[in-house]
């Protein structure tokens, strides 16, 4: 498998226009893993040359496929060296982010906070087809952008939930800018222990692949006619309902739309 991962060791000197390198990482998986400085990690068994707290791996093009790559790493300490090691479950167009740091080390949320566009979070939200009568709820709202637009837009009712109390404090002063705190609700919950079952008609989400599966059961008890909407990444090996593409100015991003009943079986 080594010779389906190899290092990105410094950035990209040429100029690759934005759709180009969009259909090129669908092809391709990147990993991206937290550690140590004084670390060394192994990928397949192979160690890896790069150094620092963040290294990043890019794959050359793959075919379709599932791909499993082993992951580990040897940390000093007081008390000799340490090893962790981690497999992940990847497939070409993945993006995915390890941390290999102790748990006091590491940051409370799962994945590192990136914005959604505004020019995504328009799409998405009319992807969903949003209604007055809908009840959206973000899970990793970040900022509050995707609620605060809805309620905004669609004179629906939105919440908000993360885990980190400064994306809290940006919600809620975001909701206040817009003046649609009657709309909107933000709380600082961990998405992972929602109920699904009651409330929301739609759930949106921009996280990692292995989050989206993690949500699986909890999004499989949504009632009946409730829709899912995932910005970047794929749910499982669930084929999407529907799925569009948004350019922006930071590139292509892949949207997706599955109904409560399709993530069921049903």
């Amino acid at each position: 498998m080594w010779r389906n991962l190899i290092l990105a060791a410094g950035l990209f000197v040429c100029v690759i226009p934005a759709a180009v390198l969009a259909q090129e990482y669908r092809k391709t998986v990147r990993v991206e893993v937290y550690l140590p400085e004084c670390a060394r990690l192994f990928i397949e068994g192979r160690e890896t040359r790069s150094k620092g707290p963040k290294r990043r791996f890019v794959s050359p093009p793959l075919s379709p496929g599932k791909y499993i790559y082993a992951i580990k790493a040897i940390i000093p300490g007081p008390n000799g060296p340490r090893t962790v090691t981690r497999r992940i479950d990847v497939r070409p167009g993945d993006f995915e982010s390890i941390d290999l740091r102790a748990p006091g080390k590491r940051p409370i949320t799962d994945v590192e906070y990136e914005p959604t566009p505004q020019k995504v979070v328009d799409a998405l939200l009319r992807l969903a087809r949003v209604t007055s009568k809908d009840v959206v709820w973000d899970l990793g709202c970040g900022d509050g952008r995707i609620p605060v637009t809805a309620a905004k837009e669609y004179g629906c009712k939105a919440f908000g939930f993360d885990i980190d109390p400064e994306r809290i404090k940006d919600s809620l002063a975001n909701a206040r800018k817009h003046g649609v705190q009657r709309l909107v609700t933000i709380e600082q919950r961990d998405i992972f222990t929602l109920d699904l079952s009651e409330g929301p008609t739609i759930v949106t989400l921009y996280l990692l692949p292995r989050l989206n599966a993690q949500l699986l059961p909890q999004l499989r008890k949504l009632p009946p006619g409730a829709r899912v909407i995932a910005v970047a990444h794929r749910m499982a090996d669930i084929e999407p309902d529907e799925q569009i593409v948004v350019d922006t100015e930071l590139g292509a991003f892949d949207v997706y739309l599955w109904k409560a009943e399709t993530l069921r079986g049903d």
